[in-house]
């Protein structure tokens, strides 16, 4: 595991890479447990995109949630519609991924 001084040498911010080697697991690091999970929200929202009412309702208000939170939407808990949603303490953004092939 990288430590918080070579993930500040590649840039990355002093206390994003102390939350990192806190909390990030070797086993993550090697590739030999699951990854890293957040919040995923089963809600069925407008398949474009969800709307912030839509995003609200499924997390929670983005103030809540705070800055640099993000969340997933697997649209009404099928296997078509999967967002990728984040907070800027104030609003939610969304991106909808494409299922790969």
């Amino acid at each position: 595991m990288a430590s918080a001084a070579d993930l500040m040498g590649l840039g990355m911010p002093g206390p994003l890479a102390s939350a990192v080697t806190d909390g990030v697991s070797v086993n993550v690091v090697n590739g030999s447990a699951e990854g890293v999970k957040t919040y995923q929200s089963a809600d069925n929202v407008t398949d474009a995109l969800p709307t912030q009412a839509e995003m609200v309702a499924a997390f929670g208000a983005a103030a809540t949630r705070g800055a640099g939170w993000v969340g997933f939407i697997k649209d009404n808990d099928a296997d078509t519609n999967f967002f990728v949603c984040a907070s800027n303490g104030t609003s939610y953004f969304a991106l909808k991924m494409t299922k790969g092939a």
